[in-house]
């Protein structure tokens, strides 16, 4: 894992479930007393077809900086895999975004399953652009008037799309996930994807690193749900507020509900001060979607890859991301 990120230890141990069995694993190399490298797993099932197969989803690998040149990196990995296979998992599989870390993996025979570009829509596109280029607070503070020419401009084009529908919202520990989690998987039954129970739903939202509340926004028509989105409020690089859609799904004949929902959440992180809303999704049909609302490529780009655990097992996983569902649902780490 790379990342520049500080966090406390509570958050740790809260992210990690304490390395708690059936919840995560973790495998440590030591040298003497000193831990050099470690790598973890989070179990999970995946389904497909009406069928379910028992993988674990790679979160974590760091190997420290005086014993990369070494074996470890490879003996962490594929300890990783066989333990994997001994605690009952048929697969292993993970989202890289760094290119030399997914060579690193695909050299020791990961199998790579697609590319998954990482889509965005700018809310205050002139301050995210000084932001991102370091051109200083004076800058920054510059950007108020080309922002606001630019979010009257998405208010005109958002006119008459929320007509018949209304928004509800609650945190994602509060609401019914027996009702949402349907909707959420009903444009994706014949994929590959995380199966998910009201418990693994509440666990996998209870909390994150950065301690920002998931929330759900649900779009509803005549008292029925039509479409849910899922998200967090998250900060990146220097200091850009970001809105994150962890997943969403809609009824198969509710499209327009879900385009109602992305432009309700597109208010709602203009009024919460966001720069740019973020979107990860293998799905074309999302893809297409989220692009005629007026998300683009963000440059950045997740490789899914796999690799099956050696166990006897049925379990047979087509390697092309278009019989993959995949999100920052399952990837928590934009």
């Amino acid at each position: 894992m790379v990342s520049d990120r500080k966090y406390s230890i509570e958050a740790i141990r809260v992210m990690l479930a304490d390395l708690n069995p059936g919840e995560y694993y973790g495998w440590i190399a030591l040298a003497g007393n000193d831990a050099v490298g470690v790598t973890m797993l989070q179990p999970c099932t995946l389904e497909f077809s009406g069928r379910q197969c028992p993988a674990g989803y790679w979160t974590n690998l760091c190997v420290r900086p005086d014993y990369r040149k070494t074996t470890l990196y490879p003996r962490l990995v594929f300890t990783m895999i066989t333990g994997a296979a001994e605690l009952g998992m048929d697969v292993v599989y993970g989202a890289i975004r760094r290119p030399d870390v997914a060579a690193g993996h695909l050299s020791l025979g990961m199998e790579k399953i697609g590319d998954i570009p990482v889509l965005a829509k700018p809310v205050r596109p002139a301050r995210l652009i000084s932001k991102h280029k370091g051109f200083g607070h004076l800058a920054a503070q510059l950007s108020g008037m080309p922002d606001g020419v630019y979010s009257q401009y998405r208010s005109l084009r958002r006119a008459g799309t929320s007509s018949g529908y209304s928004i509800k919202e609650c945190a994602a520990a509060e609401c019914d996930a027996g009702t949402i989690l349907p909707i959420l998987s009903e444009p994706f039954e014949s994929d590959i994807r995380q199966h998910w129970t009201s418990s693994t739903f509440y666990r996998r939202y209870r909390t994150n690193p950065d301690g920002d509340e998931y929330r759900v926004l649900s779009v509803q028509q005549r008292g029925n749900t039509e479409a849910v989105i899922v998200y967090r409020r998250a900060v990146r690089g220097p200091d850009i507020q970001t809105l994150v859609i962890m997943e969403m799904g809609h009824r198969l004949s509710a499209e327009q509900a879900l385009r109602a929902g992305l432009f309700e959440l597109e208010k709602k992180a203009t009024a919460s001060g966001c720069d740019v809303i973020l979107c990860l999704s293998s799905s074309a049909p999302m893809q297409a979607l989220l692009r005629g609302t007026g998300y683009m490529d963000s440059g950045e780009n997740y490789i899914l890859m796999k690799k099956a655990t050696g166990r006897k097992t049925d379990c047979v996983l087509p390697a092309k991301i278009t019989a993959w569902s995949f999100t920052f649902a399952d990837h928590d780490a934009f």
